[in-house]
């Protein structure tokens, strides 16, 4: 998909998966390492709040995988504070999931614009 940057495909192709946040950045970087995950997620939570807003994806805080199945929606300034907390990003096992998912709009990402 030519029509999209490498890094708005790794996003797609996480909320296909309801993938967690975390798992977008581990993705990525193809490395277990952290430090690393954190100096691309800015450039990932602005795609996943610009997609957010164009109703692409959505974004779930959950007890469980996948967080959007008996999680909360996190929409508009409650996103973008979650999106730059650093904790947002990193791996955990446990609770809270934050939880990434494609939506119907994002059908509008698979052919060029």
């Amino acid at each position: 998909m030519d029509w999209l940057s490498e890094e708005e495909e790794c996003v797609l192709v996480n909320a296909r998966e309801m993938s967690p946040l975390w798992s977008v950045l581990a993705d990525w970087t193809g490395s277990e390492d952290e430090e690393l995950w954190l100096a691309s997620a800015p450039v990932f939570a602005e795609i996943i709040r610009r997609w957010d807003e164009a109703g692409y994806v959505q974004v779930y805080e959950g007890d469980e995988w996948p967080a959007h199945e008996g999680g909360k929606r996190v929409t508009g300034g409650a996103l973008e504070v979650l999106l730059r907390r650093q904790s947002t990003w990193a791996y955990r096992e446990g609770p809270p999931v934050i939880g990434l998912l494609a939506v119907e709009g994002s059908s509008e990402l698979s052919s060029p614009p």
